[in-house]
């Protein structure tokens, strides 16, 4: 059958239509590379680091963005074409070919810190960091240079203020040794030179009781009577004082006590000085804790002392010990009492040295017991704290950190 001119031949259309697939295909193609090399260029150029692109076989620059341009302070066409050796910024460090070498082995050099001067002169510290990729068919390698010279600054002077506090904490160490040292020394002189007047002071007004006592007034034998007295005192605040200088000594020795035994084991104590009184004691359930238990027992002798004190112009006395709080973070203890209590608005006064808030005549003591119980219980981490009425009883409240892995709990 002989072909009409200007007659379709059958396929015809099909080739057509796949040639216009084609080539809409290849546009989109193209417009998505134009959009893809659209958004690295803008990627590039907004970049907050600097970015060198290099023709890998030559070393030479072939593109610069713009933050690395006003880092360094060279312009596009200063950089574009030369090797990073030759650019003035980076002839101090390893060569241009060694970079190279390196990248052609490894496709990746790292520099943590490289100095670099600038060309206004100044110095400055980058993180340099370059790898090996492939565009339009040849190798190229990327160098991403980002400034790290304020965290520098700020390591160098985290570094100085270190050291600063080291030099610091070694002097104040030195002055510390100094000061337990003479601490020490004066401790000696209170123990063995203070001590010997005083027991001369008693000895002899002891003599002078039995060879004169017959012939002195009533007002001669109240005076001996008075200086023996105050001997004795003294004696006492002497080694109140030992006492409360050793306490911040010695390493804590901290263990699982048992605190109702420590209570049954510290009223025995006060049993012959309490045998003609009328007191009762009202002891509550303790829990466990974790502390030294010699310095613990102290405290509540100390605390059961000034109860027992305390009441003693009542003539029926009541003492309780108990638990305010017990929990995973601390537990609280208290001594309560009926006696003649105190003015609330001293309660911070109450653990200080020598702060007494009765006079000796009212109740005896050194004014040194309730400092000793707080300075132990600040070294095991806890509180103390009271309250109270005059003439209306107090209430005396110290807490035990329980700390991570120790025991809690009855």
């Amino acid at each position: 059958m002989t072909e009409q001119p200007g007659a379709q031949v059958p396929g015809d259309d099909t080739r057509i239509e796949k040639a216009e697939a084609r080539t809409a295909q290849a546009e989109h193609s193209e417009q998505t590379m134009r959009a893809s090399e659209l958004s690295y260029r803008r990627l590039f150029e907004t970049a907050q680091d600097g970015i060198l692109i290099l023709d890998a076989a030559t070393g030479r620059v072939s593109d610069v963005n713009r933050f690395l341009i006003d880092l360094l302070g060279f312009s596009h066409a200063e950089m574009v074409g030369r090797t990073v050796g030759e650019l003035s910024p980076f002839k101090d460090i390893v060569s241009n070919q060694a970079i190279l070498e390196r990248l052609q082995e490894h496709h990746y050099v790292r520099y943590e810190d490289l100095p670099l001067e600038t060309r206004d002169g100044r110095h400055i510290a980058v993180e340099f960091v370059s790898n090996v990729y492939e565009a339009d068919g040849h190798k190229v390698i990327q160098c991403n240079i980002r400034d790290i010279t304020a965290r520098k600054h700020a390591e160098d002077e985290v570094r100085r203020l270190h050291a600063e506090l080291e030099q610091r904490v070694i002097e104040r160490t030195a002055q510390l040794k100094s000061a337990n040292a003479e601490l020490e020394a004066f401790s000696y002189s209170v123990s063995h030179d203070l001590r010997a007047p005083l027991r001369h002071v008693i000895g002899f007004v002891k003599l002078l009781q039995q060879d004169t006592g017959s012939s002195l007034s009533d007002k001669g034998l109240q005076h001996l009577k008075t200086i023996s007295h105050s001997a004795k005192r003294m004696g006492a605040l002497i080694d109140d004082l030992l006492t409360f200088s050793r306490i911040g000594k010695a390493a804590l020795q901290q263990m699982q006590v048992n605190l109702d035994a420590l209570v049954r084991e510290t009223l025995s104590d006060f049993q012959l000085e309490t045998q003609e009184r009328h007191i009762t004691w009202d002891i509550h359930p303790l829990p466990m804790v974790w502390a030294d238990r010699s310095l613990l027992r102290l405290v509540l002798v100390n605390l059961l002392s000034n109860a027992v004190k305390f009441t003693s112009q009542r003539s029926e006395a009541r003492i309780e010990i108990g638990c305010a709080s017990d929990n995973v973070d601390e537990s609280v203890i208290f001594v309560r009492d009926n006696g003649a209590g105190f003015d609330p608005r001293y309660a911070g006064k109450l653990f200080g040295v020598f702060q007494r808030l009765h006079s000796e005549a009212e109740f005896e003591g050194t004014g040194i017991g309730l400092a000793n119980v707080q300075r132990i219980i600040h070294r095991h981490g806890g509180r103390v704290w009271a309250e109270g009425a005059v003439d209306s009883g107090a209430t005396f409240y110290f807490s035990i950190p329980q700390l991570n892995g120790a025991p809690h709990g009855t």
